[in-house]
């Protein structure tokens, strides 16, 4: 249907100079031109649906109450409202035509984002490319192409704090941004979650609406659930809830009558059914044989079958599949086993076939690469079937594809996410019977994603052309021959934990040691952090001049050295009381400096002093203190240390994530903490494991000596 020829004929009161006007703020709402957004084809048939309704046909009088308390928001009200609906069509409707509105009259820069399966924007990967491509420009991004799901959510965060990079409406002096997300009930694969509230955070300027429908759990106690999810305060929240019923019951009698019109051929109907009610986008003819396991003669059936059940499902420009609309798929309703089944089904066919390898990336179903992962999400599988996903195997599927940079990462992100949760769990006082091993399993799990992640962030390399930012967003790809420019750092990291260890392990880590110095100069190891505890640390000047009360950062290289100095000349009971006395970084090294001289009681409180600190005050120098700590650490602080920053500072560079501050030489006492030897074995492995199917760059066949410090 082209609703833009049937709109011009529908009401002459409308002039062609207003109606053009029109035209030109909803395209404004594609995003600009050139980029991710425009090109969206669930978007363009999201503004081609619902044209008609917004651009010509005047305004209901009963919805005109609405949109004067949406503009009231908008002028005065608190920067989030949440609106919640049983009839979400009619929903949507409202919220469509009240950003037209807005772009009119230039009120401010308008982001509208639909979330809807049937356009292919439920789940979070594919919802955030297109949020971030609305804006039009990426001047605001922390990366210029932002290269996974959390660079996108960073980059729309930064959007929100500095409004004036992407809105100059209504003026340069006052810029306004106005962020609608409609139908977040229909969110696929658990997101908004609070690990990374990237629409929390709304700074002058900015307005965020979201809608949701009251039968959601997301919206359940007047949206509180809903409210946890996106970090909003409900005191500093409008809640609008709009009257209207549920427009899926209509939907279920006309989707339940085709069915029964359908005579023999019902049964393949309601499995053709259950095969697009069950997918998180639009499916083509082969994927729903090959991908999702319909069968090729219930296909048949759908399409020889009757007007009836064809005026329940569209075919898009790409000739993919899906239903009419969200009432629609709603009204299909299926029982949650019988989806379940149906992913199940899907997920043991994709695994099967990425085990099985030998298929090309050619052969294999464009909607199995692209969201498989994300049904993996939804039945929470292990971490040890999602790591699956994070080998070179799978990049090279999703290398063979537009989008494949994003598409990847968003599947070793969620694969480093389960393990994490799944490390932090195993370290809880309630696990305690844990086995050491099944910890080092799960560390090194979150370990080989961020390598992996990290090579390809130092492959891709956007940062270093300035001139992306200032260009539409579109989507990043990556040369895989392209070096790391870390093949050092990845060297002194493995000579550094072969350094660590003894016996059987040091010789196995030692033997990958020595293939990644092959073509460089002698290689030493990093110092590792630790409390020293020899008595020709003491120097009576430095300790006279803490007990008079010196500030660590005036102490010469108190904290540039590798180490936190032992005060053995202190006793415990003066260095507690000197520790207590300071702040921040100065406090984490006082109560470092005193932990083996404590009993055991009064050591696990200054560890936890010492991480207190950390989190209250610390930046990533302040991390080697932290490591020092390790011996005594609780389980689960080591955990989330560990966790929370190992490669999660995506302003650093790829090299320091294996040498420098913070890196994973600085941390390998935490990982010895977790998981013994077996962890600095894991994590020598994963280096040594990516770095062949990432080269950093290709190696050399010759050989150099490694330093004798680490025979």
């Amino acid at each position: 249907m082209n609703t833009r020829t049937r709109a011009e004929g529908i009401d002459d009161s409308i002039g062609g100079q207003e109606l053009a006007a029109r035209r030109d703020a909803l395209e404004s709402l594609r995003g600009p031109e050139g980029g991710y957004a425009r090109s969206h084809h669930g978007l363009a048939s999201f503004w081609r649906a619902i044209a008609e309704e917004v651009l010509v046909r005047p305004t209901p009088p009963e919805i005109l109450p609405l949109l004067t308390q949406l503009d009231e928001w908008l002028a005065g009200g608190p920067a989030c409202a949440l609106v919640a609906s049983a009839d979400p069509g009619a929903r949507t409707a409202l919220l469509a035509r009240w950003a037209l509105s807005i772009v009119e009259r230039k009120a401010a820069e308008v982001i509208f984002v639909p979330v809807s399966p049937c356009l292919g924007t439920a789940v979070e990967r594919d919802m955030l490319k297109l949020f971030f491509g609305l804006f039009r420009s990426s001047a605001t991004a922390v990366f210029s192409r932002p290269r996974s799901p959390e660079e996108l959510m960073l980059s729309i965060r930064m959007a929100l704090r500095d409004v004036g990079s992407v809105s100059s409406v209504p003026s340069d002096e006052c810029p306004q941004l106005l962020v609608i997300v409609d139908g977040i009930e229909r969110a696929a694969d658990g997101w908004p979650h609070r690990r990374m509230p990237f629409l929390g955070e709304a700074y002058d300027g900015s307005h965020i609406l979201v809608s949701t429908s009251p039968e959601s759990p997301s919206a359940s106690a007047r949206g509180l659930g809903l409210h946890e999810r996106l970090a909003w305060s409900p005191e500093q929240t409008s809640f609008f809830l709009l009257s209207g019923e549920s427009d899926s019951l209509k939907a279920t009698t006309e989707a339940r009558r085709a069915v029964g019109e359908a005579g023999d051929v019902g049964p393949s109907l309601v499995r053709f059914f259950d095969a697009l009610g069950t997918v998180l986008a639009p499916v083509s003819n082969d994927d729903l044989v090959s991908a999702v396991g319909l069968d090729a003669t219930d296909l048949e059936a759908f399409k020889n079958g009757l007007h009836s059940a064809h005026g329940l499902v569209l075919l898009d420009d790409d000739r993919k599949y899906s239903f009419r609309d969200d009432a629609t798929r709603a009204g299909w309703r299926m029982e949650p086993s019988k989806v379940a089944s149906v992913e199940d089904a899907l997920i043991k066919r994709g695994l099967a076939a990425l085990t099985r390898g030998g298929v090309s990336p050619e052969a294999w179903p464009s909607y199995l690469v692209e969201y498989l992962g994300a049904h993996m999400k939804r039945r929470s599988v292990s971490a040890s079937e999602l790591m699956t996903l994070v080998s070179p195997e799978w990049l090279r599927l999703w290398m063979s594809r537009p989008g494949g940079l994003v598409g990847f990462t968003t599947d070793a992100r969620h694969a480093r996410y389960t393990a994490e949760d799944a490390l932090i769990d195993a370290c809880s006082p309630e696990r305690a019977g844990v086995a050491e091993q099944e910890r080092a399993t799960l560390r090194c799990a979150v370990v080989r994603c961020a390598f992996v992640e990290g090579s390809l962030f130092a492959k891709e390399g956007s940062r270093e052309d300035v001139d992306y930012r200032t260009e539409p967003y579109v989507e990043p790809t990556v040369d895989l021959r392209k070096p790391t420019g870390a093949s050092r750092e990845r060297a002194e990291a493995l000579v550094t934990l072969a350094s660590a260890l003894t016996g059987p392990e040091r010789q196995l880590v030692r033997r990958w040691a020595t293939d990644a110095c092959a073509d460089l100069d002698e290689i030493l190891p990093r110092p590792i952090p630790h409390v020293a505890i020899d008595q020709s640390a003491v120097d009576p000047d430095r300790t006279r001049r803490i007990r008079a009360g010196v500030k660590h950062e005036e102490l010469d290289g108190y904290l540039a050295r590798e180490l936190v100095i032992r005060p053995t000349d202190l006793s415990p009971e003066e260095g507690w009381s000197l520790a207590e006395s300071r702040e921040g970084e100065s406090r984490m090294v006082a109560f470092a400096g005193i932990l083996p001289d404590l009993p055991e009681a009064m050591r696990e409180k200054a560890v936890r002093e010492v991480t207190s600190a950390y989190w209250a005050h610390g930046d990533r120098l302040a991390l080697r203190i932290l490591a020092a700590c390790a011996p005594w650490m609780a389980l689960a602080d080591a955990a989330r240390i560990i966790c929370n920053e190992l490669g999660n500072d995506w302003t650093d560079e790829f090299p320091r994530m294996l040498v420098g501050f913070g890196s994973i030489t600085e941390l390998s006492p935490l990982l010895r903490r977790l998981g013994g030897a077996a962890a600095l074995v894991g994590t020598a492995r994963a280096i040594a494991d990516v770095g062949k199917w990432l080269p950093w760059p290709e190696m050399s066949p010759v050989r150099r000596p490694l330093s004798s410090a680490s025979r």
